[in-house]
């Protein structure tokens, strides 16, 4: 993949990314912020809140990911009751799409067509799709049927899955789901990948992440946050060619 020169010099240049310190308040290394978010995953990987990884994940693209935990905290706060995907396909099919951008996820939607709204089509196509991957499976609760999919979905062949056939979802939308079930992958994030192509200067296709990752010896879940994480405070991206709207972790 890369000679052994190249690995020396990739490896100084992670080294440089760990140390940069992220002034957004707390002026924390990267480093730090990101064995935090490592550790963390560790905890989710054991949750059984179905809501969240398919809600942040909806809430995420096309936009920040402050935007997202901002909307993501006010859904949570002000609908309690509201706590499975069962919970949420019934208020989204008896609730006005307007109605239900604006007042549940906090979005001024087009209202001419706020059916056509992205967080919304994917929020409702995943909801309806895991719910139907449970009913199909036999599955006895929707943490199981996300987690059951999560472990055997192919990101090269997504047309042919249940899920990843279904309208907005592509590997980062697969990935980012992942990410919220505490699982160690490397999200296709425009920020991620230009770093990689630019600052690394390694011209990889995606699905050879993972391999790079073991051949440097970084944590999967550590090495998407870094990237990440230095891509949106340098400002480096990979634009258009990567997927739409896949923003924030």
């Amino acid at each position: 993949m890369i000679l052994n020169g190249k690995k020396r010099q990739v490896l100084s240049q992670i080294s440089e990314i760990e140390k940069f310190i992220k002034q957004d308040g707390n002026d924390i290394t990267i480093s730090v912020l990101c064995r935090n978010t490592t550790a963390e995953s560790a905890k989710l990987a054991k949750a059984t809140d179905s809501l969240m990884p398919i809600l942040r994940t909806s809430l995420v693209i096309n936009w920040k990911e402050s935007a997202m935990k901002s909307r993501y905290d006010h859904f949570r706060k002000e609908f309690p009751q509201i706590s499975t995907l069962s919970d949420l396909k019934r208020v989204i099919d008896r609730t006005d799409p307007l109605k239900f951008c604006k007042e549940y996820l906090n979005i001024n939607a087009n209202s001419s067509a706020p059916d056509r709204n992205p967080k919304y089509c994917l929020l409702k196509e995943l909801t309806n799709g895991f719910l139907e991957y449970q009913k199909v499976h036999s599955l006895s609760s929707e943490i199981e049927a996300i987690r059951h999919w999560s472990a055997r979905v192919e990101l090269d062949d997504l047309k042919k899955d249940s899920i990843g056939k279904r309208h907005g979802v592509g590997p980062g939308v697969v990935q980012n789901i992942r990410l919220n079930l505490g699982e160690r992958v490397i999200k296709p994030d425009r920020h991620v990948i230009g770093v990689m192509k630019e600052f690394l200067q390694v011209d990889i296709p995606f699905d050879r992440y993972n391999e790079f990752a073991k051949l440097i010896g970084k944590d999967l879940r550590y090495l998407d946050c870094i990237l990440f994480e230095y891509g949106k405070a340098k400002k480096i991206s990979a634009g258009a060619n990567c997927e739409a709207g896949d923003t924030g972790h």
